[in-house]
């Protein structure tokens, strides 16, 4: 009899527990929501427009997180001859890759559209004072499993809010939407605004998804996700103390947290902490988390982390080598790049050609020269003479005659040869072994321990 009656002032305990941490919540989401409720929404800090010459189509991708504008044009040594000093404030730096122009820019708050005029067309740079909403890098959105937040059964849904949050996960957005507004009255009102403000966002007209967002219910499970996205379009409440509760997951609904690690580690990157985003996120990128919903997103932080100077980026070795399907997938071929170069200034340079032939069949025919190169200098600079002849007749059988006829594919031969003094061939299995020590090395460092073990 003692017994049960402890176990029910135990459970009496827990309930006022979890109403007082709920009662908390809302009274620190009522502090922080008056600052992010008058939010501005011209967040634009400066505007830039580039003419661009005539001569042909142009594919434009904005990379905010590389800081970076990619034109693709027909005649790339054109337009980066046209560009070189068209911008001389936000994006002045200018370069070919393949059949790209790279536009670089000095800051990753940036968004960009081609603005049609008579006679042609330009390119129209904004400097935002917010991260970018929509698009590349824009608002994280990661479905919620319905029947985790007592909205009916798992998907495909038996409720309309349900539903839209199926919908959503399979990417119709059309009949989310749809389901979405169904649901506006009902218990899955709360769930229903969020993500009509969402929707919102994602098409671009951030002052409809703040009025929207605003109508979500502080009490409910879905307020802390609410304040969070309006915070996330005030550079106020970024800047302030407010930011780090409303980003907080370790007391948030369990179906709920992967939607605040992703967007605290978004903004942890954009604000040049990409290496601490990155490690937030790495157990996102496992079965069911949230980076299997943002892929893109998620891998753009790695990248950032791999291109940041130094130690940090070594660190983030450790982290690619733990990405479940690594060399498949959005940015498989730009996350080998760094990570090989990252394994080679480890003194792995082996490895590093090794993680660049995983994914050699990804490459596009106008980097496929640049990236053979690399590999089989990699392999000879590792010694392993027999890989990197591998390597060169595969440039054969890829690469117009005039490529390989280039200085640097001649050095290739020459090492292949043993013309250049460099280390002798050796054989298959102690070059194997040789690179299983190294690869070792190479995540250890990244790690910053003395141990460390093969990928």
């Amino acid at each position: 009899m003692a017994s049960r009656n402890s176990s029910a002032s135990k459970a009496r305990a827990r309930r006022l527990q979890d109403v007082g941490s709920v009662a908390l919540s809302v009274w620190m989401l009522t502090l922080a929501l008056p600052a992010v409720a008058s939010a501005g929404l011209d967040l634009t800090h400066a505007v830039e427009r580039i003419p661009l010459p005539g001569g042909g189509p142009v594919a434009l991708q904005v990379e905010p997180l590389a800081s970076r504008i990619r034109l693709q044009v027909r005649d790339p040594a054109a337009l980066a001859r046209h560009l070189r000093h068209a911008s001389r404030t936000l994006c002045p730096g200018v370069g070919v890759e393949g059949d790209a122009v790279y536009i670089r820019c000095t800051s990753r708050l940036i968004s960009a559209t081609l603005v049609p005029h008579a006679g042609g067309q330009s390119l129209e740079v904004r400097h935002l004072q917010v991260p970018p909403w929509a698009g590349r890098d824009g608002l994280p959105q990661v479905p919620f499993d319905p029947s985790r937040l007592s909205l009916g059964a798992p998907c495909p849904g038996d409720t309309p809010a349900g539903a839209g949050e199926c919908a959503l996960a399979s990417g119709h957005l059309q009949r989310a939407e749809e389901r979405f507004r169904e649901a506006r009255e009902g218990p899955g009102a709360p769930l229903a605004a969020l993500r009509l403000g969402d929707l919102a966002a994602r098409a671009g007209d951030l002052q409809e998804a703040v009025r929207i967002w605003k109508e979500v219910s502080p009490g409910s499970p879905f307020g802390r996700l609410a304040a969070a996205r309006l915070c996330e379009t005030d550079p106020r409440c970024v800047a302030s103390g407010r930011s780090a509760f409303l980003f907080a997951s370790a007391d948030a609904h369990p179906a709920l947290r992967a939607d605040l690690v992703l967007r605290r580690a978004r903004l942890d990157a954009f604000q040049g902490k990409a290496l601490e985003a990155a490690q937030a996120l790495a157990p996102e990128f496992g079965h069911g988390g949230g980076c299997t919903a943002e892929p893109q997103l998620c891998r753009d932080v790695l990248l950032a982390a791999l291109r940041e100077p130094g130690a940090r980026g070594a660190q983030a070795l450790a982290l690619y080598l733990a990405v479940p399907s690594r060399d498949r997938g959005p940015l498989a071929v730009e996350l080998a790049a760094a990570a090989a170069e990252r394994a080679a200034a480890s003194g792995a340079p082996v490895f590093a050609a090794t993680l660049l032939s995983a994914v050699s069949g990804q490459v596009g025919a106008p980097l496929l020269g640049d990236h053979l190169a690399r590999t089989a200098e990699l392999y000879l600079e590792g010694g392993d003479r027999a890989r990197t002849g591998v390597v060169l007749e595969f440039a054969r059988s890829r690469l117009p005659r005039s490529a390989l006829a280039s200085a640097r594919w001649t050095r290739i031969a020459a090492g292949i040869a043993g013309r250049l003094g460099g280390p002798p061939a050796r054989s298959e299995l102690a070059g194997a072994d040789d690179e299983l020590r190294a690869a070792a090395r190479a995540v250890a460092g990244a790690r910053g321990g003395p141990g460390g073990g093969t990928p």
